[in-house]
């Protein structure tokens, strides 16, 4: 028992100063972009010829501009299922509508899963004040999912990375069977970049 303790504690400091340290590379890289980005672009000059450089920009602008539009529409999205949650909640007269609806848009950013993510969180904070209203809430968190997920979700996130609503559940459908939850969330972005070399 002890060992595992040991190596639990160790394992969540790891992580914690892992955490902070990813957090202040970042910053170091943002202040510095500008320069980090002139002195990768001449590299890329320097090493390739100029007709492969020019590609190789293209595509990494394509990347920028794909996951950035990915991050909006997500938000959107995010925003869209959590103030529908909210309203649900508020009109079937359950409890928790605010905190559950936003608890909910912040787990929507992972695509898919994440209502469902919220909606047992939710769940577990209704059912200590009333079962009855923590079923109500299940069934309506399972009919919400539905619609967000087969609906809105590919409608909205489609339209903003300019890719029709049935690629947008290929790439989600296909990432995450192959890599889980990080496959949904990078798949969108990297099929949208495929999509858009493979059109022009």
């Amino acid at each position: 028992v002890l060992d595992i303790t040991i190596n639990q504690v160790s394992s969540l400091f790891s992580n914690i100063v892992n955490f902070f340290i990813a957090i202040v590379f970042a910053v170091y890289i943002l202040a510095n972009k500008e320069q980090l980005k002139q002195q990768t672009k001449r590299f890329i000059y320097a090493r390739f010829d100029k007709e492969k450089s020019d590609h190789i920009l293209k595509v990494s602008r394509l990347s920028r501009d794909s996951f950035r539009n990915f991050l909006t529409g997500q938000a959107k999205e995010a925003v869209i299922l959590g103030v529908l949650c909210a309203i649900g909640m508020f009109i079937l007269q359950i409890p928790y509508a605010g905190p559950i609806g936003a608890l909910t848009a912040l787990t929507a950013f992972i695509p898919i899963v994440g209502a469902f993510i919220g909606g047992f969180i939710g769940a577990v904070l209704i059912v200590v004040i009333d079962p009855m209203k923590a079923l109500i809430f299940i069934i309506f968190i399972i009919v919400l999912q539905q619609v967000e997920g087969n609906l809105i979700y590919p409608h909205v996130v489609g339209k903003n990375m300019g890719l029709p609503g049935i690629w947008v559940l290929v790439a989600i459908t296909v990432g995450g069977s192959l890599f889980g939850i990080v496959g949904m969330i990078i798949g969108l972005p990297i099929l949208s970049i495929i999509y858009a070399i493979v059109t022009e």
